[in-house]
């Protein structure tokens, strides 16, 4: 099977804990139509009505944090299901569990991580937004932590693919969500393309995301694209991508 490389934006509102409150507005928005180094779309920029790519002579790959380590078991089975839905459904009545203080407490603080702490967890949040941790999940699927640069290594696919991701989103960020895929697929064929390069490569560090070597715990780590209906796809993912990382 060909893994497909996707660039995901979960755009969160607020974390689940630390308030009285539900994460009502936190469920992700997720832009996920983007093949990486597919250029199928229009790159020429001159389309009509189409944001073109910004520059990205200066953009410089920030470092990936390290994620933590798979099956953390500290959410059980039925708390993974629910934070989907709490957090891709908005189903508020499952929010409450993972506050501060509650039977969730731990589940959530394994989901939900800080850009400034040692270790990335499922989301990981700058502020009050957050953007699920797709590269550390594949870190961990393909057994690549110890290559992360961040760990003296000479870089993983999550690496790669945080170096990409960034580049598109230096170039595109601007755009609105109708244009935003459009833009990458130029942004890939000009000023980040060589970012995208080693995740192509049939000798780079994701060289097994896109043959039929790929393991299957990397299946998490994306977005399931044939779901249609886009909170299914929200709730499905989570479910997986939270189930692995945090689950037993």
């Amino acid at each position: 099977m060909k893994w497909h490389a996707v660039l995901v934006l979960c755009v969160v509102s607020a974390a689940c804990g630390g308030s009285d409150e539900s994460p009502k507005d936190a469920a992700p928005d997720t832009r996920n139509d983007v093949a990486l180094g597919d250029a199928s779309a229009d790159a020429s920029g001159d389309a009509p009505g189409v944001c073109a790519p910004g520059d990205v002579t200066g953009f410089q790959p920030e470092p990936l944090v390290a994620p933590n380590a798979p099956h953390q078991q500290k959410c059980t089975t039925q708390q993974v299901g629910d934070y989907a839905q709490c957090q891709g459904a908005k189903v508020t009545s499952l929010c409450a569990q993972f506050s501060d203080g509650q039977s969730g407490q731990a589940c959530r603080q394994c989901i939900e991580t800080q850009s400034t702490d040692a270790r990335w967890g499922v989301i990981v949040f700058d502020g009050t937004s957050g953007s699920i941790n797709v590269e550390g999940c594949v870190d961990d699927a393909l057994g690549q932590t110890s290559k992360e640069i961040a760990n003296g290594g000479t870089g993983s696919c999550g690496d790669a693919l945080y170096a990409s991701y960034g580049c598109q989103r230096e170039a595109c960020g601007a755009c609105s969500d109708d244009d935003f895929g459009a833009c990458t697929q130029m942004a890939l064929t000009n000023g980040c393309k060589s970012y995208d390069q080693p995740i192509q490569s049939a000798t780079g560090p994701c060289s097994k995301l896109l043959s039929d070597a790929a393991p299957p715990d990397a299946n998490a780590c994306f977005p399931d694209t044939s779901i249609t209906d886009p909170t299914a796809e929200q709730v499905d993912w989570l479910t997986r991508i939270v189930g692995y990382m945090c689950g037993p």
